[in-house]
Order: structure tokens, then sequence, then C-alpha cells
């Protein structure tokens, strides 16, 4: 792996943490705040920090169409004041041939607990 895309994925994965908590969109039911772009984003709660990280080629749609952050903090019945969404944009090109790569070496920089895998049934 070119050490390049691990350094974008530092840079996004620090654009990402530093956005105060104040920043970040606020969820709200139609989600209209979310910009109707692509990039990586991060569900963040006010005090326990990245709950998620993820990809998207449309944040906006990303989230009208059910999120399973949003309904993991649902059941353990985490305020929806206290979660927001933080958002990297990435340009076409970047999505396309970076995505995966940049969302996977985040996720295995931060291990947000609502990234695991749910197991196969056999």
């Amino acid at each position: 792996m070119p050490e390049s895309i691990q350094q974008e994925a530092e840079a996004i994965l620090h654009n990402l943490t530093s956005i105060p908590f104040q920043d970040c969109i606020a969820i709200s039911k139609e989600f209209r705040e979310l910009p109707m772009a692509a990039g990586i984003y991060a569900v963040k709660h006010r005090t326990l920090g990245i709950l998620y990280i993820g990809k998207t080629r449309t944040l906006r749609d990303r989230f009208r169409g059910g999120h399973k952050a949003l309904l993991w903090a649902f059941i353990e019945e985490l305020k929806v004041a206290d979660i927001r969404i933080a958002f990297y944009q990435l340009d076409f090109t970047q999505w396309i041939q970076l995505s995966s790569e940049l969302e996977s070496l985040i996720i295995q920089a931060v291990h947000p607990p609502y990234n695991v895998k749910i197991p196969a049934r056999d």
C-alpha cells in the first residue's frame, strides 16, 4: 500500500477527530443538514467519541435510508442530542479510487464500537 494513502487516511482521521462536537452536523428527522456529497464520515457521541466510521457516495441519502449506528444508539438509549456527524468530503476521483482503502485504514486506527462485523449465520 502506498505511503501516501496511509498519510491521507491519517489526515482525514485527524480532521474528523478535531472537529469540535458542537461543529458537527446535528441529527434531524429529514437529515437536510447533511450534504449531498461523497466522503468519509464519523458518527460521534458528545462524550464517548467516535461510534462509527463509514464511507458514502451521498451522505444525506446514506442516513435517510436508515443507518445501523443510529439504531444501535437508540437501543443503547443514547440521547439524539449527544450524537452528531463529522464529514470529510472526497472528490469523485478520490471516491472511486481510494474510499474503501481510506475507510479501512481509519477503522483500523480507531476501532469504533459500531463498526463491528455481525457474524454470518450457518
